[in-house]
């Protein structure tokens, strides 16, 4: 057996579990499938801002520096992720993609890769929760004729001026890239399933996040309500937009859905303006149309569908029985499954509290127990 941690991921989580081993004195190795650490973070729109305030949203042993400003874009956090990795000496095996996670004969892990087996007594799992883009498959679709695209492959919305767009969402991503769209295009839709729950993104120059710090461990009776009071003292009714809100269950939607609330800094006010009209969800496509679940038909020039993403860790760990019936994993940071000893997950998760955050937080309780059991063994 392999006297070392086997990291999968060099993102924010793998980054940051390497980190705290390093400054332990435990040896690890990161193992990463694209050519950069931080890779999702590059895959992203090219506007995108953290969702988290700066100071909540750095990693252990290094601030975000303040001229990045209160919101970070997304390339700033690159840039921060860059410096973490040379300041702490992390250098991933880049182009290495893990395939599966096994026990091996001594007593450790065996984790398959396309670049051959390496071992260890322990692995951390840190590919995020957002590892693969899911992308509805309509009846349809690909008759249709102008482009469909993820919002996984959006980058800025030069390409669309003068058109009709629907953008099909409910999250953070689908209301920002069709608030943005509306500087160049004629018409955007946003097509919602289920009506999101919005809150502010700061209020009085108070960050949300707070509130989610705060009530993290609070019980989901209690949390309906409150939510459903926050939602009514921020943001005005958009029922007669199509967009009513959660019907008193806001933060039981949250869990079912795992879908992070809007934070809103400028999207009410497009709908209401009607810059972002709200329609039903769409049902199928053919040829030039598009057709909704009320009936309706559309006739868009593009369709970019903000559907999320999927932890995709099936083929690496399924076999293991730590997955739930979502593909999430059963057991998150310094805990492990009774029969996966020292297989840990760090950033596989959506909270309210900042994900950023909360891997910084799981990573120091991982990092230190790994370190602690190695000196025990």
């Amino acid at each position: 057996m392999t006297d070392r941690t086997v990291i999968i991921g060099a993102g924010p989580a793998g980054l940051a579990v390497a980190a705290t081993l390093r400054e332990l004195g435990a040896p690890f190795i990161v193992l990463e499938r694209s050519d950069s650490v931080g890779a999702a973070w590059q895959g992203r729109y090219d506007s995108l801002r953290l969702h988290s305030v700066r100071w909540l949203s750095a990693l252990p042993g290094a601030s975000i520096p303040r001229r990045f400003g209160r919101w970070v874009a997304r390339d700033d956090l690159i840039k921060y992720l860059d410096a973490y990795a040379r300041q702490f000496g992390i250098h991933p095996e880049f182009g290495v993609q893990a395939t599966r996670v096994g026990p091996d004969s001594a007593g450790g892990w065996q984790v398959d890769t396309t670049a051959g087996a390496w071992y260890g007594n322990a692995v951390v799992v840190a590919t995020g929760y957002t590892r693969t883009p899911y992308l509805p498959d309509w009846p349809g679709r690909e008759s249709f004729a102008g482009p469909v695209v993820h919002s996984a492959d959006y980058r800025e919305p030069s390409a669309y001026r003068g058109q009709h767009v629907v953008v099909v969402g409910a999250g953070n991503s689908a209301a920002e890239i069709a608030l943005e769209l509306t500087d160049v295009c004629r018409h955007v839709d946003l097509s919602v399933r289920t009506p999101p729950n919005i809150i502010k993104r700061d209020t009085l120059g108070v960050p949300s996040q707070l509130i989610g710090i705060a009530l993290k461990h609070a019980p989901e009776r209690l949390m309906n309500p409150m939510s459903a009071a926050l939602r009514r003292l921020t943001v005005p009714d958009l029922a007669d937009f199509g967009l009513p809100a959660p019907p008193g269950d806001g933060f039981t939607q949250f869990l079912r859905t795992r879908t992070v609330p809007i934070l809103d800094h400028g999207f009410v006010a497009a709908i209401r303006t009607r810059k972002i009209q709200v329609v039903s969800p769409i049902n199928w496509f053919d040829g030039a149309d598009v057709g909704l679940a009320d009936g309706k038909t559309l006739h868009p020039d593009a369709v970019i569908a903000a559907t999320g993403y999927r932890p995709d860790l099936e083929s690496l760990v399924g076999q293991l029985e730590v997955l739930d019936e979502h593909g999430v994993p059963r057991v998150h940071g310094a805990h492990t499954a009774p029969n996966a000893p020292r297989l840990h997950f760090v950033g596989i998760d959506v909270t309210l509290a900042g994900l950023l955050r909360e891997i910084g937080l799981e990573a120091r309780v991982v990092g230190r127990q790994l370190a602690n059991e190695r000196i025990a063994a």
